[in-house]
């Protein structure tokens, strides 16, 4: 008797957090559960993705996470094209902006006064269900706009910028191309004769030399995408340190992803 007391017990416990857990997911506004769907397994944590900009530009996003996987309850319901479209329009009327759509996935952003969510939609044999994954990230970049960073220069000497590469990579992702219109414009319209230092950072993860090399790697990235610009590059110098100048603990997750920069230095 006592052994099926403890297991009802036990059940009730689950099936309480479960409708918890239910409610903490559907009540973020990010996650739609359509008329017909069931939610079937979710969770939230913090942990790290691959981020899809297009079928090619895949780039790794950590922050809070919150996933959920919805089923149709009968054979009747939308495809997996009127799913997409249907978030995509939520998307927008939160005023935010669409990534990247295919087939069967679409990616978009959304962005608040002091987060930023990164969301990916799957939909699965078309329409029967679909997964919703979203990054939470608080906006570590103190300077979002070029005049912001023309500020931050005046008064600090130096502005952290967060591009967007692949794990190990110089390639800048098009997620990236706001921040380098925004320095493009600073240098051109807001200080045209400003030389600047580029100077990548990496976390502490992997050997010394290798992040030496691909910090410096980065740097010369960003500079390339300003000459393209129009950009003087006798104004860029670039600079690799790597690990070398942390500026919060590589210990953790978050304080590795706020050491992966790209700095901003004014020397004239």
């Amino acid at each position: 008797m006592q052994r099926f007391f403890s297991l009802y017990i036990l059940l009730i416990f689950f099936s309480f957090n479960a409708n918890a857990q239910e409610e903490d997911v559907t009540s973020n506004p990010l996650v739609l559960k359509l008329g017909g769907y069931d939610l079937l397994y979710s969770e939230v944590k913090f942990d790290e993705i691959e981020f899809p900009m297009s079928d090619v530009d895949i780039i790794p996003l950590s922050g809070n996470k919150t996933f959920a996987t919805f089923k149709a309850t009968g054979e009747r319901h939308p495809d997996g094209q009127q799913i997409l479209q249907t978030y995509f329009d939520k998307v927008r009327s939160l005023r935010g902006k669409p990534l990247f759509k295919g087939d069967n996935y679409g990616s978009f952003q959304v962005k608040s006064n002091n987060k930023k969510f990164w969301c990916v939609i799957e939909t699965h044999e078309n329409g029967d269900s679909y997964t919703v994954t979203i990054i939470g990230q608080d906006r570590i970049q103190e300077a979002e706009t070029a005049q912001e960073m023309l500020e931050l220069l005046k008064s600090q000497g130096s502005v952290d910028l967060y591009f967007q590469f692949a794990t190990g990579s110089a390639t800048l992702s098009k997620a990236s191309q706001q921040t380098v219109d925004e320095l493009s414009m600073l240098l051109k319209r807001y200080a045209p004769k400003l030389k600047l230092s580029i100077e990548g950072h990496t976390d502490n993860v992997g050997s010394v030399s290798a992040n030496k090399k691909l910090s410096l790697n980065r740097a010369i990235a960003v500079k390339k995408q300003l000459v393209r610009k129009g950009i003087d590059p006798n104004r860029l110098e670039t600079v690799g340190w790597g690990s070398e100048r942390p500026i919060s603990s590589n210990d953790d997750e978050k304080g590795r992803m706020k050491n992966r920069r790209v700095s901003i230095k004014a020397i004239n």
